[in-house]
């Protein structure tokens, strides 16, 4: 289920209390394995469809956990949790996202998606060991440290249900830093500047959830 989660981002707890709790946004969500419940969700490209989700890609230990996409299954590996952090401009209040997402979209929402193999919260989020720019590859990092581990909504460019999701270390205004699917099943999933193909969004960087067991 997508939830306000306060509790990662201890200095916006303050803003979010002012403000209000914040509301949820996407489609609600039940499980991507039958372990999860009614807990979980899985990513998923325009460009591959719901037959193939985000999934971690087992390491050895010490060694990065990618994000790959993966064909569905009821498996936890493709279990995540979307934690609503607030908007931008709480992120910029705080000093945690500077630059041009703060003059850029500073109404926009900014998700985490927690790792919850299994409906077990393991506060490693989909993010990037740096700041992310072209082909910075994208792995667990722990949640609520910084914006490494933040996406920003992309709103306004929102296609039939499918929108591009900014890193929250991004400093390109006109065509940000987004995430992207390789371009086959396996690949892991990257970060790239916004591109057009075929006169519209690139479908690999166009994102939305599916719900149920896969």
């Amino acid at each position: 289920m997508e939830r306000a989660n306060k509790r990662i981002f201890a200095g916006l707890a303050a803003l979010a209390l002012a403000g209000g709790a914040f509301a949820a946004l996407g489609p609600g969500a039940n499980a991507a394995s039958s372990a999860c419940g009614s807990s979980c969700l899985s990513l998923y490209a325009q460009s591959f469809g719901t037959a193939d989700v985000g999934a971690v890609l087992p390491a050895a230990a010490g060694k990065p956990q990618y994000i790959v996409l993966s064909s569905a299954a009821d498996t936890e590996s493709e279990d995540f949790q979307a934690d609503l952090q607030g908007k931008v401009i709480d992120f910029c209040n705080a000093g945690i996202m500077t630059g041009v997402v703060c003059t850029t979209w500073p109404n926009n929402s900014v998700y985490e998606y927690q790792y919850a193999p299994g409906n077990v919260q393991s506060s490693l989020c989909i993010g990037t060991a740096a700041a992310a720019v072209n082909g910075t590859k994208v792995s667990l990092q722990p949640c609520g440290v910084n914006a490494q581990t933040t996406w920003i909504q992309l709103s306004i460019d929102t296609i039939g249900g499918y929108q591009p999701l900014i890193a929250g270390t991004d400093t390109v205004q006109n065509t940000p830093v987004v995430l992207t699917a390789g371009a086959a099943v396996g690949d892991k999933l990257t970060t790239h500047q916004l591109n057009l193909v075929n006169g519209t969004f690139n479908p690999a960087q166009m994102w939305q959830t599916v719900s149920g067991v896969l």
